[in-house]
Formats: structure tokens, C-alpha cells, sequence
């Protein structure tokens, strides 16, 4: 079981470097690339298509975000739908009807039923979709809009980042959305996005004309959607510089709830696209896709190996100081082990291969708060990345995959 354990551990560090320096290499052609983006007066009409269940508290600041927005008012209308709230949702942002702002209503049927309706109504060429505890710069609209000068995009995604972050868990996240952006960026130069934002992302509405819209019964919808337009072969474009601000969840459980939904739409996702798995996809199927469920087993089996070594470990550690009832050479022997410990440490490949990653990771933030999005307090946030993020992630997959496995119901709250 050792010899295992150790290669499989050795396997994913190396898989880890060749698919770091892969999407490095990918990101910096990307940057190189000469795209063609449409000038002011070529903009396309955007409806921006928010869906509310009970936010109240948020609605009325994400309505005005895009109202303040740089995009010229005689192309942009903005479509609200209530999904049967309980709160003062509706009457909020029926106060804020004008020529460009549209509210409806209808009964509870969940956030992908709200969109379809909204796009019902639409009158854009371009669909956004947002949710309604999310706001944007000025600029981010005509951003991304840009970019459907190409006539291959079919949706463009932004610089999703996390807004004001507060307490551990949203600093985590903070510093995972910093890193997102490096990613969603490479994937988006291989033509391998598989996450269309729901907070935020752009959409020709002539794709859900052509195919249909939401899926309805999808806890993912955005998953769902941006795997059924690469299955089509269309392209998805990012906007690394669009930033959008949303507000991360701060507890535990809500955090917890949120991954749980994530990855147990990520599962039943892939296996419904699994076609996607294939050369005939590129690079998505040769190597983004594969890659990307390679590491999450990696993830998982590292999660539980250490977690059980660890066990061990402590359990070994209380028999030892039993078997000397605690005696005054203990804390000689305690300080020894700690040295020990710390050497075996600092020459273990595992450890190296993580400090490899941190410098990296260090070094592509400062690349992103100078050339893409404004970036402030990330590097504060590092510490408490680097020292939980992996078991938070190794957690929530485990956790998702026996709700799979158990076949118990997910959903959005």
C-alpha cells in the first residue's frame, strides 16, 4: 500500500508541473495573439438578464451597476425577473422600472426557468446573464461585448473576483478567484472553457434560438450550458480584464453547500457531455478535461491519505508519551522529534513540489493586479491559502462524492 501511495503522490506532482507549465506557455501565446473587437459604434444591443429569489438587500445595487455602465444606452435594456420571492424583491425593483429597466414576475421554478423567461423577453443580440448579488465596473460591459466581433465566440466570460472579503473563508476564496483568472484565461486561449460564469457572462442569444435554452432541472445551469456550446464546437472567449465583483459566502455551511452543488454538477455534467472527452475536441478532450479529473482524484486520495496518516500519527504520538508516563526527558524527546520532523519535511519532493506552486502562484498575482483586473489585499490572503485551501478542497469533494454515491439530493439550498 506504501509503494502505491508514494507513486501515485509522485504521479501527481509531476502531472501537476507538466499541466502548470502547459497552461503557462498556453496563456502567455494567448497574449500574443492579434483578436478583432468591435469599435464603439459597431456595439451589438445587450440585455442584461437578472434573475432574484429573495435579495432584497443586494437588487437594488446590482440593478444600478449596470445602469452606471459605460455601454450606450440606446443598446442596452435590463431584464429582471423575480422568481417568486418572499421578501420585498419585487417591489424593490418594480420601483426602478424606467425606459431600459423590465421587471417581471412568476412563480418559483428556480434560477434557470428565471432566465429563459427573461430571455423570452429579450430584445438583445447579446444575452448577459447575471445574478443579483453581483455588480460590475463601468467598463465591463463594453469589455466583453467586444469581443463578439468574432463570429466563431458564442459567449465570453469575465474576471470574476470576491468583493471585500471578510473572516478566513472569504480571503480563501479571494485568493482562489485571483488564481481562477490565470486559468479561465489559458483554458480560454485552447478553446477549453467548460465554466461559463452565472454571476456574469455574455452569450449569443441566437445559440439558445438555435439550441434551446436553460436546462431547467440543472443545479450547474452555467456548467450545463457552456459544455453544451463547446459540444456544438463553438468558441468562448475571456475578458481577463471585466472585472465582476460578487459576495463569496462566509460561513462554513453556506460555503460548504455552495462546493456541494458545484461538484455534484460537475460530476453528473461531465457524464452527460462525456463525447466531450475526445480527440475530436481539441485539447479541451485531450488534455484540459482529462487533466482536470485526473487532479481532482489526486486531490482526493492525497486528502485521505494524509488525513489517515495523520490519525496515526497522533495516535502513535499519545501511546509513545503513555509509555514514558509523560517524564521530564519527554520534552527532550518531543524537541528531537520536531527536528527530525522538520528535516524530513523540508527534503520531502511533495513539500518542494508545494513550494514550487506557492512561488508560482506568488508571482502570477503580481502579473494579474498590474496587467489584468485591480487587484488589492491578495497577498495578505496567501498565508491562509496556502495553509487550508487543499484540505477545504479535498473536504468538499469527498463530501460530494458521497452524495453521488449515495445518490442523495443536491440543491440550491
Amino acid at each position: 500500500m506504501a509503494d502505491v501511495s508514494t507513486f501515485i503522490i509522485y504521479a501527481s506532482i509531476y502531472i501537476g508541473l507538466v499541466a502548470t507549465a502547459f497552461y503557462i506557455l498556453s496563456f502567455i501565446s494567448d497574449t500574443k495573439k492579434e483578436k478583432k473587437f468591435f469599435s464603439d459604434k459597431e456595439l451589438p444591443f445587450v440585455s442584461v438578464i437578472i434573475p432574484a429569489f429573495n435579495e432584497e438587500k443586494s437588487i437594488e445595487r446590482t440593478i444600478n451597476s449596470i445602469k452606471k455602465s459605460e455601454y450606450p444606452e440606446k443598446k442596452l435594456e435590463i431584464i429582471v425577473v423575480d422568481d417568486g420571492s418572499k421578501d420585498n424583491t419585487f417591489k424593490i425593483a418594480k420601483k426602478m422600472e424606467s425606459d431600459i429597466v423590465k421587471v417581471f414576475t412568476k412563480e418559483n421554478g428556480g434560477k434557470g426557468s428565471a432566465l429563459n423567461l427573461g430571455i423570452k423577453h429579450s430584445r438583445g443580440e447579446i444575452i448577459i446573464t447575471m445574478d443579483a448579488d453581483t455588480f460590475v465596473e463601468p467598463s465591463t460591459l463594453k469589455k466583453m461585448a467586444r469581443y463578439f466581433k468574432n463570429p466563431e465566440v458564442f459567449s465570453v466570460t469575465p474576471a470574476m473576483l470576491v468583493h471585500s472579503p471578510k473572516g478566513i473563508l472569504q480571503r480563501i476564496q479571494h485568493v482562489e478567484y485571483v488564481l481562477g483568472l490565470f486559468l479561465r484565461k489559458s483554458f480560454a486561449s485552447l478553446n477549453s472553457v467548460y465554466i461559463t460564469p452565472g454571476a456574469f457572462s455574455a452569450y449569443r442569444k441566437k445559440f439558445f434560438e438555435k439550441h434551446g435554452g436553460y436546462d431547467v432541472g440543472n443545479i450547474t445551469e452555467d456548467l450545463e450550458i457552456a459544455l453544451r456550446i463547446q459540444s456544438y464546437g463553438y468558441k468562448i472567449e475571456n475578458c481577463p480584464d471585466a472585472a465582476v465583483y460578487t459576495i463569496a459566502p462566509s460561513s462554513f455551511r453556506a460555503l460548504m453547500k455552495q462546493r456541494r452543488r458545484w461538484y455534484y454538477g460537475l460530476m453528473r455534467n461531465t457524464w452527460k457531455y462525456k463525447k466531450l472527452l475526445s480527440p475530436k475536441y481539441g485539447d479541451m478532450g485531450l488534455f484540459v478535461m482529462p487533466i482536470s479529473w485526473i487532479s481532482i482524484f489526486f486531490a482526493v486520495f492525497v486528502f485521505i491519505y494524509f488525513a489517515l496518516k495523520t490519525l496515526r500519527d497522533i495516535k502513535n504520538e499519545i501511546l509513545f508519551f503513555l509509555s514514558i508516563n509523560l517524564n521530564p526527558g519527554a520534552l527532550y524527546l518531543n524537541l528531537y522529534a520536531l527536528e527530525r520532523y522538520i528535516f524530513l519535511l523540508a527534503s520531502n519532493p511533495v513539500v518542494i513540489f508545494l513550494l514550487i506552486f506557492m512561488g508560482l502562484t506568488f508571482f502570477y498575482i503580481i502579473y494579474a493586479s498590474k496587467r489584468q483586473v485591480k487587484v488589492s489585499g491578495v497577498f495578505t490572503n496567501l498565508p491562509l491559502f496556502y495553509a487550508l485551501f487543499a484540505i477545504l478542497f479535498g473536504f468538499w469533494w469527498v463530501i460530494s462524492i458521497g452524495y453521488l454515491i449515495l445518490n442523495k439530493k443536491v440543491g440550491w439550498r
